[in-house]
């Protein structure tokens, strides 16, 4: 090797230092989280990791590859985190008392601090993550190494697509034997009662997810595979990122069918050049899992 020339993938001591001590920190924080917050510590040090390696990647040229498919893990797995973590936060800042929550409390009823109510600062909080890492993608990767977020465009085939989908969600749920999902029947009250935080709290969440896997992952997996692997690779890692945070108990088996969707989500995406079907059909679907699904196998 010739004098002075650094050897392949050589990492900088400062580089490799800052990299063992984040890592020990990403170790160590879920410590700092207990059964009543309701977050898997697991999760947390996922989410930890991944903007580790996004940092190692943002001051290394040679990882500047990498940063694409960093950027899609590290918003995922932290917006997750956030979205399970800040209900809990709220509650204890705003509803927790030393006898209790007090009988005026805005937790109660359909308050700002209420359970629905929480839900949806969870999922604003879960949005402006998403795009302060789109916002970095602008910083971290070249304009001709950025994936395609697909959010500029919605014709009439990508509305139909929706609009259809939609459709098809509606009926599905209407054709599935209640005791299939543990429920007697559907309950219109308690989905006009809730709608108003629910509603706005889904469609957020339809965004954030869908610019995260349809978006900045899918994007970036097509620059480097082909787009049916590409596909297959981010709807599983979104069926995987359920399975850690909202598929626990009996759920757990509607993960295969989580990462179907994901797939038929990708594709529709591909196939149509817009991400908003995928957002509008991917809200409705929260809604009526929400509404149609959750209640039966929770008993509630």
């Amino acid at each position: 090797m010739a004098a002075g020339r650094p050897a392949p993938w050589r990492i900088p001591g400062a580089a490799l230092g800052v990299t063992t001590v984040a890592l020990g920190i990403a170790y160590a924080a879920p410590l700092l989280f207990s059964d009543p917050n309701g977050v898997d510590p697991d999760v947390v040090r996922l989410s930890i990791t991944s903007v580790v390696m996004l940092a190692v990647a943002a001051v290394m040229a040679r990882l500047r590859p990498a940063r694409p498919v960093l950027l899609a893990v590290a918003a995922a797995t932290t917006s997750f985190t956030v979205l399970s973590a800040l209900p809990q936060l709220i509650f204890n800042v705003f509803c927790s008392g030393p006898n209790g929550v007090p009988p005026d409390s805005p937790c109660l009823g359909q308050g700002l601090a209420s359970g629905d109510a929480q839900v949806f600062w969870a999922s604003v909080a879960q949005v402006v993550i998403t795009v302060a890492v789109a916002a970095l993608l602008l910083w971290l990767v070249p304009p001709g190494e950025r994936p395609a977020l697909r959010l500029r465009r919605f014709g009439l085939v990508a509305a139909m697509a929706s609009v259809g989908g939609i459709a098809l969600l509606i009926l599905i749920c209407l054709a599935l034997p209640a005791e299939w999902l543990g429920r007697d029947a559907l309950q219109p009250v308690a989905l006009l009662r809730d709608l108003a935080w629910l509603g706005p709290a889904n469609a957020l969440q339809g965004l954030a997810q869908e610019v995260q896997f349809r978006g900045l992952l899918l994007g970036a997996l097509e620059r480097v595979m082909s787009p049916g692997w590409a596909n297959l690779a981010q709807a599983t890692f979104f069926g995987l990122a359920h399975l850690a945070v909202n598929y626990e108990g009996p759920v757990g088996p509607f993960v295969p069918v989580t990462i179907g969707v994901g797939v038929l989500l990708g594709w529709l995406v591909q196939r149509t050049g817009s991400i908003w079907p995928a957002v509008l059909i991917h809200a409705a679907a929260d809604v009526l899992i929400v509404v149609a699904v959750m209640p039966g196998l929770y008993g509630y």
